[in-house]
Order: structure tokens, then sequence, then C-alpha cells
């Protein structure tokens, strides 16, 4: 019986995990935290610091300022001083394009992450998807000014989920076109 995309989410985070767990130690910093979760953006998070308050009482204003957006998967990296949002869009589809693409990028650009992965699980995208991405750069950066003038960067990248390997295919479109691009504009955050 094949599974459906939820059914991936533990997998997919779990792997996830350690490879940024990995590459923040590699690079001394150690008071990192990382959790996942699926759902209702603003209700979880609540969760979250009511669960881990002394990791995440630094989302308690976001929290609070949020819409209410229903994710398939986001984490929360923090070290309890600051955080991080990376939203994982998860398909089990033939390929995605761009219906998929233009989801991604309101999530982000709405709850303000600043990172987000679309993940397709055994396939790729679709033929102009891929053309898109592989050419043209400011669709997988995008640069925005807020109300207040402040400058906001949302870097967005594809991924495929191999359930045999258990592992990602890497594909080279958008910003973060890997688990390594990702972790490196992570660390930048935390430095």
């Amino acid at each position: 019986m094949k599974k459906n995309e939820i059914a991936h989410y533990p997998e997919i985070t779990r792997f996830i995990e350690a490879q940024l767990k990995s590459n923040f130690a590699a690079k001394g910093i150690k008071d990192i935290e990382i959790y996942w979760k699926s759902g209702e953006l603003t209700t979880k998070i609540k969760e979250l610091i009511e669960e881990h308050p002394e990791k995440c009482q630094c989302m308690k204003t976001y929290s609070r300022n949020m819409y209410p957006l229903n994710l398939d998967i986001f984490g929360i990296i923090t070290n309890g001083e600051k955080f991080e949002i990376v939203i994982l869009e998860v398909k089990l589809r033939e390929s995605v394009g761009l219906a998929e693409w233009s989801q991604l990028l309101g999530y982000n650009v709405v709850s303000n992450a600043k990172f987000g992965l679309l993940i397709n699980i055994d396939n790729g995208a679709s033929s102009r998807l891929s053309a898109i991405l592989s050419s043209d750069e400011d669709v997988s950066k995008i640069i925005r000014r807020k109300n207040h003038g402040e400058e906001m960067t949302h870097l967005l990248g594809f991924m495929q989920w191999n359930t045999i390997t258990q592992n990602f295919e890497y594909s080279a479109m958008g910003q973060l076109w890997s688990l390594s691009a990702l972790s490196q504009e992570l660390i930048k955050q935390f430095i």
C-alpha cells in the first residue's frame, strides 16, 4: 500500500534536522534547538511556547501578530534569544509546478519566514518550473520592503525526497538547492 505525503513527514524532518544540527555543530554553534510542527502556524507556535518555554519565549510577540496559516510542515530553529522559521511544502505528485511554488512563496511572504523548501516525494518539478528556477534567480530570492521600510529577503528552493534511499536528490533549483545551502543561510542568522 502506497503512503500519502503526510506519512513521509517524520522521515523528512528527521533527515533535515540531523543535517542542520551537524552543520551547526561544525561551526561551533551548540545551543540551537529545532522543533517541527504541522498545521496552523499560530496555534502550533503557542504550543511550542508552552512545551519549551526556555527556548521558545522569543516567539511570543510573533505568535500574537501572525495570521493563521495551515502549513504542511514548519521548523523553528532557535537559540532561545532569536528564531527562524523554515517552511516545508511537501507534495506527492508526478511533478510539481508553478501552483505549488506560488503556494510556498505566499506562505513565506505572509508568515515572514525567510526560508522555504518545496519538496516532491519520488518525483521532480515540471519542465516549466525547472526552466524558470534554473534561469531566474529572482524567483527564488524575493526581496521586499515591509510596512516600516524594513527589507526582508526570502530564500526558496526545490528538492526531491527519495523514499528508497531516505535521502534528498538535489536539483540545483532555487537559492536553497541543498541542505548545505540552507544550513549556511541559517548559520548566518545565529553567528
